[in-house]
């Protein structure tokens, strides 16, 4: 799954692609997280809303915008890639955030 970040606004791409979650953006790399945390799909952490290249997704929200209606078991492998990524340390304690790489030109 990525999140793609442009002037425009913000979409979803491939949301049942549940192997691999980033940020995709053609904005700089600090207007990105600010545009995030302000639609509401971001948290600003204590490191910030971005550290050494991540930004901190908000598990519910990016959950309910991404959620394929027509998928019965799509719940259950977001789920999943939410317990991966906080296995490896990718997500807060109570996993109401996750880590995603951003891609953002330099």
């Amino acid at each position: 799954m990525q999140v793609r970040v442009t002037a425009e606004g913000i979409t979803i791409l491939d949301p049942s692609l549940l192997t691999a979650l980033s940020v995709v953006t053609e904005l700089d790399v600090h207007a990105t997280p600010r545009a995030l945390v302000a639609d509401g799909l971001a948290r600003d952490t204590d490191e910030g809303a971005t550290g050494h290249g991540h930004v901190w997704l908000d598990v519910a929200e990016l959950g309910r915008r991404a959620q394929t209606p027509r998928d019965a078991e799509w719940r259950k492998r977001y789920d999943a890639m939410i317990a991966y990524a906080a296995d490896k340390g990718w997500a807060d304690d109570t996993r109401s955030v996750v880590r995603a790489h951003l891609e953002a030109p330099r």
